[in-house]
């Protein structure tokens, strides 16, 4: 009688994002409830990879003050 072997191969990976251009902000999301980093509109089109034009999605925290518009990282790294 043949005896066979199984072999499991599981593989991990992790992506690190590095902001070296992007001006990033701690402040309070009002949505998660902690203290997060934010980044602009623009920069985080960028990081997900979308168009400048293009639409940014429903699911980020967006805030807007005097000093324009800013955008939760966990939020825009959940979207991706």
């Amino acid at each position: 009688m043949e005896v066979r072997k199984r072999t499991e191969i599981t593989v991990e990976t992790n992506e690190v994002l590095m902001l070296r251009r992007a001006r990033v902000y701690r402040a309070l999301c009002l949505e998660c409830g902690r203290e997060v980093d934010m980044v602009s509109l623009l920069d985080a089109g960028a990081i997900a990879g979308l168009a400048t034009d293009s639409a940014r999605p429903a699911n980020w925290h967006v805030f807007t003050d005097r000093g324009g518009s800013l955008v939760c990282m966990e939020s825009v790294l959940k979207s991706i």
